[in-house]
């Protein structure tokens, strides 16, 4: 692959067309800080539009939907979709009455696509990282609410990342812990925070912090004025529990074993809205019941029965290398909480 590189302030290089299969890419050089960096893939000979539209309807499910994640036409979708696979020789997708799917060879240049992506990432990284530059994205998945937890200080750790790496982009994402484990394996996000009961291979965890839960009612809830010591346990597990939605709803505490549990959330503000209907007992971490607490609009009940603690931990991607601002990401956090201790 060849490039132009101009020194200039604001310049640019010119994209180079490359010849039969190849792919050419648009490379800009930054005066400042000396570091290579990536416009969208633009395919010279293969794709006659960018890459990025084939995975952008094809993660999106389909055309129509596609055209807010774009932000095109569906008829210039269309367009671009049917030269992608005049170029390629390839029916990609089925589209009509029936709906959108792709083909076996759709589905095998999409996966072609995604490597292509994380392979230009990786060119920059590597470029960059030998020129002495951290430069590029940083890609973290997170579960809610975690803003105001005293242990886990997170505008500390994201403003230290911003000294370390000022030229690294920081995109913060927030997620359920089965999609979080998905999207690290594919390498579509770098790291995740969450609460991960299971084990997936090809991912390691690195222990961060606990976080308390405690379980609440609303102000209109038959338990709301009735005193501890005379609500039973029993009668505790008759309500309606509001619970998350991921792993089926199966994520809370052993300890409430309400036979109705016909409502989830997935985030905490979901569990809030069920818990002030009136309706629903639910279990939430200090910071999201803080405020509603202070309003008198939630109590919690029998906190020392019913609370529990859920750990948190920080997955990645395993046996693969992680590019310098991954490394620098994980060592931040390990100067909050050593794993060896």
């Amino acid at each position: 692959m060849s490039s132009s590189f101009d020194n200039g302030d604001n310049s640019h290089a010119r994209p180079t067309k490359l010849q039969d299969s190849t792919i050419a890419t648009t490379l800009s050089w930054s005066g400042e800080s000396g570091a290579v960096s990536t416009n969208p893939i633009m395919p010279a000979a293969i794709f006659g539009t960018p890459s990025s539209a084939k995975k952008g309807f094809t993660e999106a499910g389909g055309f129509s939907a596609a055209q807010i994640v774009l932000n095109v036409s569906q008829s210039t979708i269309s367009t671009q979709m049917a030269e992608l696979e005049s170029r390629l020789g390839l029916k990609l997708c089925r589209r009509g009455r029936s709906g959108f799917s792709l083909t076996d060879d759709g589905h095998a240049t999409y996966e072609a696509a995604k490597n292509l992506f994380r392979g230009c990432d990786d060119f920059l990284s590597n470029v960059n990282e030998r020129r002495g530059s951290v430069s590029g994205e940083l890609r973290i998945a997170l579960a809610d609410s975690l803003v105001g937890n005293p242990d886990f200080p997170i505008e500390e750790i994201l403003g230290k990342l911003s000294l370390l790496m000022p030229k690294v982009t920081i995109s913060l994402s927030q997620a359920d812990p089965l999609t979080i484990e998905r999207q690290v394996l594919d390498q579509r996000t770098h790291a995740g925070i969450h609460n991960f009961p299971n084990r997936a291979p090809g991912l390691r965890y690195l222990r961060l912090f606990s976080e308390l839960q405690t379980l609440y009612c609303g102000r209109a809830h038959p338990l709301f004025e009735r005193d501890d010591a005379g609500i039973d346990e029993s009668e505790i597990n008759r309500h309606q529990y509001a619970s998350r939605s991921y792993y089926g709803g199966s994520l809370k505490s052993g300890l409430s074993q309400s036979q109705s549990v016909n409502v989830q959330a997935t985030s905490m503000e979901g569990i809030v809205a069920f818990i002030l209907s009136g309706k629903f007992v639910g279990h939430l971490p200090p910071q999201s019941a803080q405020h509603w607490l202070d309003s008198g609009l939630i109590r919690a009940i029998l906190p020392q029965r019913f609370s529990y603690t859920t750990r948190f931990e920080c997955v990645l991607s395993a046996g693969m290398r992680v590019s310098r601002a991954v490394d620098i990401f994980e060592q931040v956090l390990e100067s909050y909480y050593p794993q060896g201790a």
